[in-house]
């Protein structure tokens, strides 16, 4: 009988309505950019909805007449008066808007604050993340995740997110649809994504819609400018450490365009010269300065996009980027390049007023290489792991209180773990490769997002993925003391290992009133890839795995409650959120382990249970010359693993506990203004040596408990300011300065402490810390014309 009720509350309103759709897509009048989450709403029935990923609406109105509002911030309210007897297509364009906000925007905004069913989402105004101080003035959207609570670096200046609990790994980043594997240029201090090439970026961590699956703690939506089919645009930036430049242009005017958007690094230039020039003005921490530092990268990012009628549109997105990285104060003996490739193809079709489809063909590939050099072993370890796939995702307008998405994806992996090979003749090295595997996943997904009332609304669905690790293959059969015992091989295709996993998923939101709301959800993923390391830094060089007969998939369960508020004239909003999350099947190296090109990687680690759990508080102004935000998140995540830290639970390198920012904004004028942001955290854990013994005239060191040691506190003021250009009618030329200082009281925040022996004394070890960035200021300029 529950069934019964359940399917008739789904569709009452469509079988007995009278009512009418009108979709299209909402985009930048000027551009031709398609808005997304573009609030469409219908005063007269207090009806509303949202724009898709790609601009696409469908909204149910009553026969007659009725009048639709389209607003988004920053743009003009779009209002139109409509007779509704049939359903039709109405696209949308919207004016940006220089000036303040007007009401009925300002009320949208508030609907997407208060009534959006996903607790624990974020989107970035990447208007904001421009103007804060940044390392060397490069401006990172994952730098301005950072700003917000429950997500944490994993050491200074790096890009290497953790996110309520989990490892750097454990995040899928999407750029356009494509995973990228490595989101880091320079060892972490940057990221891939370029600024001038991004549109949206939305962060998910609590409740994740069941499209998205893979990784366990996080999902980082970005999304890709399409390119001004208007006009021709062109903008860029020159600063101390990079360059970026970009064309946005027309193909066909109104119908097609693309988009070309480049970035160079020369910062072991950079370091160079100011070091040189420093050390011979005898400044006393540069007197053994080595001009040898090589840190470059490159990016090039770009999309066409074509309209071939009002139900069709093609898309093409590719990106490359490339590092080349060798620090001798990090490591003197060896150098490592690395670089991401991707590429999408994507076919948007509209089938009827409410059905919408994006179909897609995927392709990523991210590889790396170690040279050791100046050693006789001379050798270089090349690796790298390729992904295809193809995926179809649906979205269907059940009536005005019932969104549906469902789809499939099928994902091919391909991994190379490893290959050495001797870089010349004189090298001691014999070539040497590890197993090459191959897996497959295969998912199903279905979500419904479904107003109950005014005030109750639900999002559930799930998602069913199944893995296949395939041959050919050797898996090894090992006794207690891991030794091999038997090998099984697999042929070409045959089936090694199947895994799958059923992941639900469902939150609530209940509004209290107008301003105020309380959101709840649960969230089930797995993560069938898993990252092998021993660096709690992040290496290029780590090594993704798929999961086999040993290691297996991750899963998590979370828990999160929160709730949101808006003050009556939306000056201000503010949540605060709990969570836990339980995760299992968690891995981490054995004590001692050998991890370099070990064929047998399954020997060297364990899994057990994790566990995260804390709570998070954001206050944000948001109107004013003033504005900005106050984020806090007290948390604790801790593993227990049995083999590992005589079985006890240990606290993970990244749990730091609490986790503060603040970040300022201040319009003195209409071409000035500045910037700041504090920032604090706990220090992270570390293992370290207690002790050091001899033994026949050698040292060897003795450890504390697994991640025994808590580093000090992190803590660093920056300062920034910018100065545009006067803005004249006839001149379509544009420009700005940024002025700043990164870490403005020169704090000593601890980047790396290792031990080393001294090769004169093999007795004798040393502890070193090394301290990353001191007081760093920075000058660079933007422009567009």
């Amino acid at each position: 009988m529950k069934k019964y009720i359940f399917f008739f509350l789904l569709f009452s309103s469509t079988l007995f309505s009278q009512n009418h759709t009108v979709y299209g897509v909402v985009s930048d009048a000027q551009s031709g950019e398609r808005l997304i989450g573009a609030t469409i709403f219908i005063p007269k029935t207090n009806v509303y909805t949202t724009s898709n990923s790609y601009g696409f609406y469908s909204l149910e109105l009553p026969k007659g007449e009725s009048t639709i509002k389209v607003s988004y911030l920053g743009y003009k309210t779009y209002a139109n008066t409509l007779i509704i007897s049939q359903n039709f297509l109405l696209n949308i364009d919207l004016t940006e808007e220089s000036k303040s906000l007007n009401e009925i925007l300002i009320n949208a905004k508030r609907k997407n604050d208060i009534t959006n069913s996903e607790p624990g989402t974020h989107i970035l105004n990447l208007d904001k993340i421009k103007q804060i101080p940044a390392v060397a003035g490069e401006v990172d959207i994952l730098k301005g995740l950072q700003l917000l609570p429950g997500v944490q670096t994993s050491h200074e200046g790096t890009t290497n997110l953790s996110i309520r609990g989990g490892s750097h790994d454990q995040n899928l980043f999407l750029l356009d649809d494509a995973p990228i594997y490595n989101p880091s240029h320079a060892l972490g201090f940057f990221s891939v994504f370029n600024t001038d090439a991004i549109k949206n970026v939305k962060l998910y961590k609590s409740y994740i819609p069941s499209q998205f699956g893979g990784r366990l703690s996080s999902v980082v939506d970005v999304r890709m400018k399409e390119g001004n089919n208007k006009e021709q645009k062109v903008s860029g930036g020159i600063g101390l450490i990079a360059s970026r430049l970009t064309l946005e242009a027309p193909i066909v005017k109104e119908k097609s365009s693309f988009i070309v958007s480049s970035r160079y690094s020369y910062a072991g230039s950079i370091v160079n010269a100011i070091g040189s020039g420093l050390s011979r003005l005898g400044a006393k921490s540069y007197r053994d300065f080595n001009p040898n530092k090589e840190v470059s990268f490159f990016d090039i990012n770009t999309k066409v996009n074509l309209e071939l009628d009002d139900k069709n549109h093609l898309y093409f997105s590719a990106y490359a980027g490339r590092d080349h990285f060798f620090y001798s104060e990090i490591d003197d003996s060896s150098s490592m390049d690395w670089g991401n490739v991707i590429g999408n193809l994507r076919w948007n079709h509209i089938f009827n007023s409410n059905l919408f489809a994006n179909t897609m063909l995927v392709y990523s590939k991210y590889d790396y290489s170690y040279i050791l050099r100046d050693d006789i072993r001379e050798f270089k370890w090349l690796a790298d792991m390729k992904e295809f796939d193809f995926k179809s995702n649906f979205d269907y307008y059940l009536n005005s209180s019932n969104h549906i998405k469902f789809g499939f994806s099928l994902e091919n992996h391909f991994y190379n773990p490893g290959k050495l090979e001797p870089r010349n003749s004189e090298s001691i090295t014999k070539p040497f490769e590890l197993e090459s595997k191959k897996s497959l996943i295969a998912s199903i997904y279905i979500n419904n997002t479904q107003k109950i009332t005014n005030k109750l609304k639900f999002n559930y669905g799930f998602r069913y993925s199944s893995f296949f690790l395939l041959g050919k293959a050797s898996v090894n059969e090992y006794d207690d003391d891991f030794d091999i015992v038997t090998t099984k091989q697999y042929q070409k295709g045959e089936l090694v290992k199947f895994y799958h996993s059923l992941e639900p998923r469902i939150s609530v939101n209940y509004l209290l009133n107008n301003r105020q709301s309380i959101k709840t959800s649960y969230t089930r993923t797995t993560q069938y890839q898993h990252l092998i390391s021993n660096s709690t830094v992040g290496l290029p060089t780590d090594v993704w795995i798929p999961s086999d007969s040993y290691i297996k998939p991750q899963t998590a369960n979370q828990y999160s409650l929160g709730y949101y508020m808006n003050t009556k004239d939306n000056k201000y909003n503010f949540f605060t959120e709990i969570y836990c999350k339980k995760m299992y099947n968690i891995i981490d190296y054995k004590d001692n382990a050998d991890l370099f090109l070990n064929p047998n990687i399954e020997t060297q680690v364990l899994s057990g249970e994790g566990e995260s759990y804390g709570i998070e508080f954001l206050l944000e102004k948001k109107k004013g010359q003033f504005k900005g935000w106050l984020s806090y998140a007290l948390s604790n995540t801790e593993k227990t693993i049995e083999g590992i830290n005589n079985n006890n639970s240990y606290s993970v390198t990244y749990n730091k506990k609490h986790n503060f920012s603040a970040t300022l904004f201040y319009n003195l004028t209409k071409r000035f203004s500045v910037s700041s942001i504090f920032k604090f955290t706990s220090g992270g854990f570390i293992t370290v040596p207690e002790g050091v013994f001899n033994h026949y005239g050698a040292s060897f060191s003795y450890y504390s408990d697994r991640n025994g040691y808590q580093l000090p506190a992190y803590h660093r003021l920056d300062v920034s300011a910018t100065l545009k250009s006067k803005r004249k009618e006839y001149r379509k030329r544009e420009g700005e300065w940024s002025f700043g200082i990164y870490n403005l009281y020169n704090r000593k925040n601890i980047f790396s402490l290792f031990i080393k022996q001294n090769p004169q004394d093999l007795g004798e070890s040393k502890a070193y810390k090394m301290f990353l960035y001191g007081a760093s200021p920075y000058l660079s300029y933007n422009f567009k014309f």
